[in-house]
């Protein structure tokens, strides 16, 4: 009886945590190079994940042959809906991740350096690239 106890407790917690942790790896092609947490990575396939799954603070951006670990701040979209994706700011020809939106209305901000920051302030365009 208590082998059966602990079997449906285990059974349990892989059927809740387990659609969690899919949820929130995202998998993408990015067509450009781009800077992320001051590292500059080629185009490529890429897969983004939490660094842990219950505080969401650092994320992580790799492939076979780049990685960059990352600190976010929370970032809320109430009125518009967000599809799994990516933010880049492009200005003058760099594409610089901005956003990470792993959930529709809720997604993280990249903490970007002041240089980044001035850059924000003379403008350019936002590209969204949604996951896979």
């Amino acid at each position: 009886m208590k082998f059966c106890k602990v079997s449906l407790f285990l059974a349990l917690l892989v059927a809740v945590c387990f659609p969690a942790v899919a949820l929130a790896e995202m998998r993408l092609d990015i067509p450009f190079n781009f800077i992320a947490a001051g590292n500059s990575l080629p185009p490529g396939h890429y897969r983004v994940v939490p660094v842990f799954e219950h505080d969401r603070v650092g994320w992580r951006v790799y492939n076979d042959h780049a990685s960059v670990m990352m600190l976010t701040y929370s970032a809320e979209s109430p009125q518009t809906a967000h599809r799994p994706s990516l933010v880049f700011l492009q200005t003058g020809g760099v594409y610089s991740l901005v956003q990470i939106w792993p959930e529709a209305h809720f997604g993280r901000e990249v903490l970007r350096s002041n240089v980044k920051q001035t850059l924000v302030a003379e403008g350019g365009k936002y590209v969204e690239i949604e996951a896979e």
